[in-house]
């Protein structure tokens, strides 16, 4: 007589629930709780067997092969008696002696699971699954997925027994998320059919249905690029993980991707903040550069470089608002010495003060198709971290996102990017103009930056002189060196700013003070009085930002132009530096070796309380 038939309780016992999707667990929906750790692991693995198994129900010969292989035919038996006798009093710890098992037991020959007793996750699982996909209706499915909760006996990954099972389960898994997503994508709604597929991806990147679901998603949104992005994706993990290339259903949204009605044109931004004052007076003495600077020759980036206070950003302002004017559009970005050096920061305020501009719905659009941009333009937003990636790829991605957009912007309309005082901007900043630099001019985008830059700000040996560098040397940069002004330009530009011109005598000091410096020059005909005798007291803006340049110098330098100044801004080298080494330190703070000043210094004073105003070197 079975056990089926034999000592079995009158009463019904709890239901046993036995669960493999993450993990082996056995619960009862009453009576005693159930060890987590079995005494021993043969009995954990032989229940497991079972679960597995279809039918749950295994000849004996069977179950010794699977859980003891190397044991003789009768030392196999024995393990699996020890082993039957555990498993049925681990799940049923309150079981009598003699009396046969309420969800383990034995018919002849064959070991089973009572069905009546006995329920398993992933045959229910199994069987919402078939029914949700006969129906095809959302709710259904979406039911049907919630039960996939994840692997099968992920501890025994790699036991060949577990594998049928697994991959039985896996693939229908995979199959309900799939119709799931097809018939969200039907119902148009498109962040749930995305959800879907991407859990689907995570486990399976070379699921091709999966990437045409997201392909064609992409398509209705009018998002062409992130379709194109998602067919490459494909490719790509179907020739490394089965060397594959995708199917002409996959290849037709491919081609439809590259030849769709484009999206509505992203529109031109207004005019930069920087910009929209009007000019406080016309510009001096720079038509030639100026003309230069409007040409569309040359190469796509043009470095606007010379001495502070001499008119680089005044110049670039005017060239930008002439830019605009002739149908360009144009972007403003700087670097910020008091701001630090902001990742990517003087892109980020050129492209987010235009986005900025716009209404929600469309920024919302702009994040989806360029989403890389996200992390460093705040009007996109936050959107939802995806896998992490190495910072090279992080940067990989953020350049190629940033050409995109700025390449389907130059599309429709010549852009400029101006790119004010670069020299306070971070090495991040030079990469990426490095990087859209040589798309432009490979490509022939309508693509242009004009730079601003104060090289001698950067210490020698920095990585952003060695961008700049590399963009001169590929013919990607041309350099144009903004010089003084001449007289007539400068005193035109002292008329331009004051309220009355100054008079030949204090018109012929600023222009020897200033030495056609525009900043030095207007500051000076402010602070020098009009018809008086001068005190010749450098304004306070100007002194400030000499000394802020001094500040900048080492010590030894410093002294070269203390020297230099005492000189009157003239003076022979080797004079000039004998006085640097020993003639600047405070009367009986001399250093060890040091000589006394000699004729030699006492000349070179001398020249210097002659010189007059002492000129600015």
């Amino acid at each position: 007589m079975s056990e089926r038939q034999g000592n079995r309780p009158e009463s019904a016992a709890p239901l046993l629930r036995l669960h493999l999707f993450g993990g082996f667990r056995a619960t009862r929906d009453r009576g005693p709780a159930l060890a987590e750790r079995w005494p021993r692991p043969g009995a954990r693995a032989l229940v497991k067997l079972l679960a597995v198994t279809p039918g749950h129900r295994l000849h004996r010969d069977q179950a010794v092969d699977v859980c003891w292989p190397d044991a003789d035919p009768q030392a196999g038996l024995r393990s699996l008696r020890v082993a039957l006798h555990a498993a049925r009093h681990a799940l049923e710890p309150e079981l009598a002696p003699r009396t046969a098992s309420s969800y383990l037991v034995s018919d002849g020959s064959l070991l089973l699971l009572d069905p009546r007793t006995v329920w398993i996750d992933t045959d229910h699982a199994e069987e919402t699954a078939l029914a949700a996909l006969a129906a095809g209706d959302i709710s259904a499915l979406a039911h049907a997925a919630r039960h996939f909760t994840g692997e099968v006996l992920p501890e025994d990954r790699y036991a060949q027994w577990a594998a049928a099972r697994r991959d039985r389960l896996a693939g229908l898994g995979e199959l309900v998320l799939l119709a799931l997503a097809t018939a969200q994508l039907a119902a148009d709604e498109h962040q749930e059919a995305t959800a879907t597929v991407e859990r689907v991806l995570s486990a399976n990147p070379a699921e091709e249905a999966a990437h045409r679901i997201l392909m064609e998603s992409f398509l209705r949104r009018g998002l062409r690029r992130l379709a194109v992005r998602q067919y490459h994706l494909c490719r790509e993990a179907l020739d490394r993980e089965l060397g594959v290339r995708p199917r002409p259903e996959t290849e037709r949204l491919h081609r439809l991707a590259l030849t769709d009605t484009p999206a509505p044109a992203l529109s031109a931004p207004s005019l930069p903040a920087p910009l929209r004052a009007p000019a406080a007076a016309p510009l001096r003495g720079r038509d030639e550069v100026l003309a230069r600077l409007l040409s569309a020759a040359g190469p796509p980036v043009t470095l606007l470089t010379g001495e502070a206070g001499v008119g680089k950003t005044s110049l670039a302002r005017e060239a930008a608002r002439r830019a605009a004017r002739s149908g360009t559009a144009v972007l403003w970005g700087g670097g910020h010495d008091a701001e630090g050096h902001t990742p990517y920061g003087a892109f980020a305020e050129a492209l987010d003060g235009w986005l900025a501009e716009w209404d929600a719905a469309r920024r919302a659009r702009v994040g989806a198709e360029y989403p890389e941009l996200a992390a460093f333009l705040p009007s996109l937003g936050s959107l939802r971290a995806e896998d992490e990636r190495s910072p090279e790829e992080e940067r990989d991605r953020l350049f190629r996102a940033s050409t995109a957009l700025l390449g389907d912007l130059a599309s429709v309309r010549p852009v400029l990017v101006v790119l004010d005082d670069l020299h306070a901007a971070d090495t991040g900043s030079y990469q990426l103009l490095g990087h859209l630099a040589r798309r432009a001019a490979e490509r022939g985008t309508a693509l242009r930056f004009l730079v601003t830059y104060r090289e001698e700000e950067l210490p020698e040996g920095d990585a952003r002189r060695s961008v700049m560098a590399s963009l001169t040397r590929q013919r990607l940069c041309a350099r144009e060196e903004l010089g003084r002004l001449g007289k007539e330009a400068c005193l035109a530009v002292v008329r331009d700013a004051t309220a009355h011109a100054p008079g030949d005598e204090r018109a012929q000091q600023v222009w020897e003070l200033s030495l056609g410096n525009p900043l030095f020059a207007l500051e000076l005909a402010r602070r020098l009085p009009y018809g008086g005798p001068s005190d010749n007291v450098a304004p306070d803006s100007v002194r400030e930002l000499v000394a802020d340049r001094l500040l900048r110098l080492d010590a030894d330098t410093r002294r070269v132009v203390e020297a230099l100044s005492v000189a009157g801004g003239e003076a022979a080298l080797t004079e000039l530096l004998d006085v640097a080494a020993h003639a600047l330190h405070p009367p009986g703070v001399r250093r060890r070796g040091d000589r006394r000043p000699g004729a030699r210094h006492r000349r070179l004073a001398r020249r210097g309380k002659a010189g007059g105003h002492g000129r600015t070197p």
